[in-house]
């Protein structure tokens, strides 16, 4: 079986059932989950069909749909569930209201299109008391093209497009206007899947506090985040394309937001913890990060996989692991990853940002494990700075059992010795950018215990004189087979400074020196 999308020639060729993944999960990852939790309930009814048209819906593209798209879905809901089908046709539309057991069926020619955000279609943003806590897009859910709150059984499927059109990417959002394409707080077994979905404001789908979550085969492209998991728990994407890119008027790359999130805020109004993710056999193409854990990190993050995707353009990290808030991320696995033009290929820090009303202690992020992953072209940010990969606890509050096994990674190179005595600030911003150009050129780590190297090459496109490992204030590091192109322009490959239990096996090249860095 072969996914296709035409943007990127992106084709995919997909070997596995969703039984024998989850066998394959459970006999090589055994503290991880089983996807049993996604789908499993009743299904929703297909034998009763509510056309859109026969409730009034005129799907020129004109006329505002949204009353008729409304009285559908309650009719459908009253009377048990089944499909609600949008035949060809575009459909202006405000907000949305999904129902329990129900399908929304966009056909193959249908599209579903945003009405303007100056003519009051959208739903008021229902008041949040705790949105000082995060911001105003992921502090509300009703002011979105469409909607769900505390629903069971829900699926949005059947080929179309779903065009977000007039919703804005800004916080600034206008009463009745909206900013994201679909919202879902607090819901149990949906299913998205077979959809093109285009615009998707600040968020095409924004999922808080859900509960087997399963997304298939969809296309995004959207000038903000793709998908943002807050809080969610068992959740599979699989098969999809995400561009989470914004262009300027001369279709030049402007900026954009993460394509896949998996975070944590407090816009609920307590913590909720996020487990069991998979995502597998994805495209995603970022202005910030493709795949990123954070900023917001409330409550905790655990086993998750994330294998055989594609990642092309990243402006701030390919992989990305935030703790900010006091969460605990654990037991994560990437692995079968190929990157291309990203700023920071792999990066992982610990602030103490604290954005919760609760005081939690700083937060921990341990047992993370990456595995197989080849990185070309990686740019540094916006092509400019000599960025590197980066691991980054706190004094006293060390990153925990982190391995790189298979890893190569080719930089642009150009930094200078003098850079390589660089010593990075410590700040609550999270974003790779705050830290400035790191003084290794393949990996800079600091306050981490248990790290390994394994079967990792580090190659330049151009001369590098700082070393390719700095590492500061690490308890147990093992290299293991580890090349770094750059030893005949630096000084040495590894920079060790309060280093502690290390072990070098199998490399023999590298050339290594003890000394302390400026404070």
């Amino acid at each position: 079986m072969f996914c296709t999308f035409s943007k990127n020639n992106c084709q995919m060729e997909i070997k596995r059932t969703s039984t024998m993944l989850k066998m394959y999960l459970l006999i090589s990852v055994p503290f991880l989950f089983l996807l049993s939790a996604c789908n499993t309930g009743p299904e929703v009814k297909t034998d009763h069909v509510y056309n859109v048209m026969d409730f009034g819906a005129k799907g020129d593209g004109v006329n505002l749909d949204t009353e008729s798209i409304n009285l559908a879905i309650d009719s459908c809901s009253m009377s048990g569930g089944g499909i609600v089908l949008f035949p060809e046709g575009t459909y202006l539309t405000g907000s949305i209201h999904l129902a329990d057991n129900i399908t929304l069926e966009i056909s193959k020619d249908a599209i579903l299109l945003g009405a303007a955000n100056d003519i009051e279609a959208y739903d008021f943003p229902k008041e949040n008391p705790w949105s000082a806590y995060q911001d105003f897009g992921h502090s509300h859910f009703r002011n979105a093209l469409i909607w769900g709150e505390e629903l069971n059984h829900i699926t949005i499927t059947g080929g179309g497009i779903i065009d977000g059109g007039g919703i804005t990417r800004s916080n600034d959002v206008p009463e009745g206007g909206g900013d994201k394409a679909i919202s879902l707080k607090l819901c149990k077994n949906i299913t998205i899947k077979n959809l093109r979905i285009l615009q998707g404001g600040h968020f095409a789908i924004l999922a808080n506090g859900c509960d087997s979550l399963w997304i298939d085969s969809l296309y995004v492209e959207t000038p903000r985040d793709g998908i943002d998991l807050m809080s969610c728990n068992d959740v599979s994407i699989r098969r999809s394309e995400i561009i989470s890119i914004r262009y300027d008027e001369n279709g030049h790359m402007a900026g954009g937001d993460d394509a896949i999130g998996i975070k944590s805020d407090y816009a609920l109004g307590f913590v909720r913890h996020c487990e069991n993710i998979h995502i597998s056999d994805c495209f995603l193409s970022s202005g910030t990060n493709a795949i990123q854990f954070g900023s917001e990190t409330v409550g905790n993050m655990k086993n998750v996989v994330v294998e055989n995707c594609s990642i092309v353009h990243s402006d701030k990290a390919g992989l990305g692991i935030t703790c900010n808030d006091g969460s605990i991320i654990e037991n994560v696995v990437f692995r079968n990853i190929t990157m291309s033009e990203v700023a920071n290929p792999f990066y992982m820090v610990i602030t103490d940002r604290g954005r919760s009303p609760e005081n939690r202690p700083v937060g921990q992020i341990k047992n993370i494990r990456f595995e197989k992953i080849t990185c070309t072209d990686a740019y540094g940010y916006i092509k400019q700075r000599k960025f590197t990969s980066t691991i980054s606890g706190l004094p006293g509050h060390p990153i925990e059992d982190v391995s790189f096994r298979n890893i190569k990674i080719t930089y642009k190179g150009g930094g200078t010795r003098k850079q390589s005595m660089i010593e990075p600030p410590y700040t609550k911003e999270y974003a790779p950018r705050v830290l400035g150009i790191r003084p290794a050129s393949g990996f800079y780590c600091r306050h981490a215990s248990n790290l390994v190297f394994a079967n990792t090459e580090i190659k330049y496109e151009e001369k590098e004189e700082r070393p390719a490992f700095v590492m500061k204030d690490i308890s147990s590091l093992q290299f293991d087979n580890v090349q770094a192109e750059n030893s005949m322009h630096t000084q040495a490959d590894i920079i060790l400074d309060a280093v502690t239990g290390i072990e070098i096996l199998n490399s023999e090249s590298l050339k290594v020196i003890h000394r302390s860095l400026p404070e």
